[in-house]
């Protein structure tokens, strides 16, 4: 008997170590391809799609495993979800693009949808009832240490921009977890294992079942839109990337891990709800992530999001245990609500976020949707009855109240005589917003769909990373033979370079020799410096008759990132013109042009506080702004702490130390894209004798390092 209780343990022991190990390999995917996606334009209802189709294939699949694992052995369908997690990465090998990843993500999710549901059947069949909540509580800590984990490991991982290193580790992760289950977990452990409950608790705990099923729906909602979207927010809010997105990112599973050892103690000391008290916490998470503009805030949000999830796991799947005997059948059916929250989640985020002027109010709803989930488990937990109308009221006040301000802010026209539209989604690795003054929602709609496609063409020819891009494949024959681009990307290249010559090489958009490797503004001195002769603009070769452009070194590389997105908000600005489009705004990642026959008054962000500096009114402009603040990292050099920036000065292949930053005011957002850059690099006193020597009619905004203020004569007032 003694041998037979050592064997379930240590069958079990393989079990949480083979669910830590599968989170652990799925979360390295899962963090990575919101960034990866980032980098490659997709937009936020397509991430939100792909994210969705990952937690459907775990809906579909989780019954099925329950069924699988209760009718045959558990060993099975954990065997074959390791295996085939281990390799589906083969697929990348073969199509190295975002669509893969995409797909390897859906049969993750396949994958997924086993080996948890399987795990807590297992569970459930084998622990006595008064240690289930002990073992759901290593088990979550299990998961929720793979979660903290997986994103840290993710950055660093995702440090040179490239899937290899993730999908090599999610491979180890599963064929480490394959040979756990093949040694350890024997054919013939259970899935059923408690005696049915008496007759005259059925129907209370089936009612109370149910509403557990909402309550879980309700949390899982926000889980998924957070997994999908807050490295996206994070990274836009605060202007971080890679590792600091990733520690913030598992900042709530860190708080999980280190609160979960406190749950017993606290249960027996207070006797609460913890089911209620964690979902209540989470939901209030959400909404004050959505809210936070400062780092500080984002961490609040997290030690809150945490701590809820470290209450409610356990308890929650200790209650759906003990309503049935079949682990996996119960089990199954709770993976298939869970599942369903994490589709809607993205899915629905994804869809909401093109409607909302700002991404943060997705997870202000999705919070709301966790509390109004909570109202039927309240309703059926006796201790609840006379406080349940209180709640139920509260809840629906903050939903209206917050539903109203929603509306008053993105519904009402600026001004009574127009109808304002607003739009947000995400594109050219940023987040786009447009307003747009139409004669109706339905041609505003129009306008902005058609906008938002073309845009994501046009930086898809533009991007030196898309494989089939105008940029890639001149980059890719350089020093070796001419290449004929797109007609748009052909003249952009033509007037960034005669840029250059203005600017006597200041702005150059060969500098991608250096740019286009990823993280280059961290890399050793002596390696920028190295491929400084294949800086040269003068070593563009234009074929005018046929439309093709050589580069003339091999390993010479052009990014038009410093006036393509200028560029790109112009042709949409034209687009939308085209459209009857009256006037409006097209902004991105902090560069816009203002359109149409009325003022507009538009914000100077503080390059050394996430604030306004002051307002300029304009109209028929184009305002773009470079800056020290947007990827950067401090360095110990010397003694001394360094900021290396992604601004380049091409005189000595190092991060400009000119200016902290630059806003520019031009008749086009492209000018005043690419000479927000050259105005940087040159700092106030080249900067302004140029300006006004070369361009006259351009305003320009100078903070210095010491952050005093330096402005052109001609700069509005």
């Amino acid at each position: 008997m003694q041998n037979e209780r050592q064997k379930i343990t240590r069958a079990l022991c393989a079990i949480i170590a083979c669910g830590f190990l599968a989170t652990l390999g799925i979360g390295l995917v899962s963090f990575t391809l919101p960034l990866v996606s980032l980098d490659a334009k997709v937009s936020g209802t397509w991430l939100g799609t792909g994210f969705a189709g990952f937690f459907l294939a775990r809906l579909l699949v989780g019954p099925l495993g329950g069924i699988w694992a209760d009718k045959f052995s558990p060993r099975w369908p954990l065997m074959f979800a390791t295996a085939l997690a281990a390799t589906t990465s083969l697929g990348y090998v073969v199509f190295p693009d975002v669509a893969s990843l995409y797909v390897i993500q859906f049969i993750l999710g396949v994958c997924s949808g086993l080996i948890r549901p399987v795990g807590l059947a297992v569970l459930g069949g084998n622990v006595p009832h008064n240690s289930l909540a002990r073992w759901f509580s290593v088990h979550t800590l299990a998961f929720n240490a793979a979660a903290f984990v997986g994103p840290l490991l993710g950055g660093l991982l995702y440090w040179s921009r490239t899937m290899t290193p993730i999908l090599g580790g999610l491979s180890l992760c599963m064929i480490v977890a394959f040979v756990l289950i093949l040694i350890f977990v024997p054919t013939d452990i259970a899935t059923k294992g408690r005696e049915e409950r008496p007759q005259s608790d059925k129907h209370f705990d089936k009612k109370r079942f149910y509403a557990l099923l909402l309550a879980i729906f309700g949390r899982t909602f926000g889980i998924g839109l957070t997994i999908a979207f807050y490295p996206i927010l994070l990274t836009v809010t605060l202007g971080i990337s890679g590792p600091k997105v990733g520690l913030l990112f598992a900042l709530p599973g860190l708080i999980t891990c280190l609160v979960l050892p406190l749950v017993p103690v606290l249960k027996r000391r207070y006797q609460c709800d913890f089911v209620m008290a964690g979902m209540l916490a989470s939901g209030l998470g959400l909404m004050l992530a959505g809210v936070g503009g400062q780092l500080w805030h984002f961490v609040i949000a997290g030690i809150i999001m945490g701590t809820g999830a470290a209450l409610s796991i356990p308890e929650s799947m200790a209650v759906a245990s003990s309503s049935g005997t079949q682990q996996g059948r119960v089990f199954g059916v709770t993976h298939v609500v869970t599942s369903l929250g994490f589709v809607l989640g993205p899915l629905m985020g994804g869809l909401i976020i093109q409607s909302l002027s700002n991404i943060g109010y997705v997870f202000v709803v999705s919070g709301l949707v966790g509390w109004a989930c909570l109202l039927m488990w309240g309703y059926y937990c006796p201790r609840y009855e006379r406080l349940m109308p209180y709640g139920a009221v509260l809840t629906l006040f903050i939903m209206a109240v917050v539903a109203t301000g929603l509306y008053l802010t993105l519904s009402l026209p600026t001004d009574p005589d127009d109808e304002f539209y607003q739009y947000t989604d995400v594109a050219m690795g940023t987040v786009v917003n447009l307003t747009l003054e139409a004669d109706s929602r339905r041609a505003a709609d129009d306008a902005a769909r058609k906008a938002l496609a073309f845009m994501r063409n046009i930086q898809r020819d533009l991007d030196h990373r898309t494989p089939k891009g105008s940029v890639y494949r001149i980059n890719q024959s350089a020093g070796e033979h001419y290449v004929k681009p797109t007609k748009r990307a052909y003249a952009l290249i033509r007037r960034a370079v005669d840029l250059a010559h203005a600017s006597d090489g200041v702005f150059d958009p060969t500098i991608g020799a250096l740019t286009t490797s990823p993280l280059y503004y961290v890399l050793d001195e002596t390696v920028a410096r190295a491929k400084a002769d294949l800086v040269d603009y003068r070593q563009i070769d234009f074929d005018d008759e046929n439309h093709r452009v050589l580069l003339r070194k091999k390993g010479m590389a052009i990014d038009l990132g410093g006036i393509a997105k200028g560029a790109i908000i112009d042709a949409t600005v034209a687009l939308l013109r085209k459209q009857h489009v009256r006037a409006g705004i097209v902004e991105a990642g902090g560069d816009f042009y203002c359109f149409g026959e009325r003022d507009w008054t538009v914000g100077i962000r503080n390059p050394r506080e996430e604030s306004v500096y002051g307002t300029v009114t304009v109209r028929e402009k184009g305002v773009c702004g470079s800056g020290d603040y947007q990827q950067f990292v401090k360095m110990k050099e010397a003694g001394e702490t360094r900021l290396r920036h992604h601004i380049i000065n091409p005189s000595d292949m190092e991060s400009a130390e000119a200016s902290a930053g630059v806003t520019v005011i031009a008749n086009t957002a492209e000018l005043a894209d690419g000479l927000a850059t050259a105005l940087f690099i040159m700092g106030p006193d080249v900067g302004s004798r140029f300006v006004h020597e070369d361009f006259p009619d351009v305003a320009a905004m100078w903070f210095t390092r010491d952050m005093s203020v330096v402005v052109t004569d001609n700069f509005p007032r």
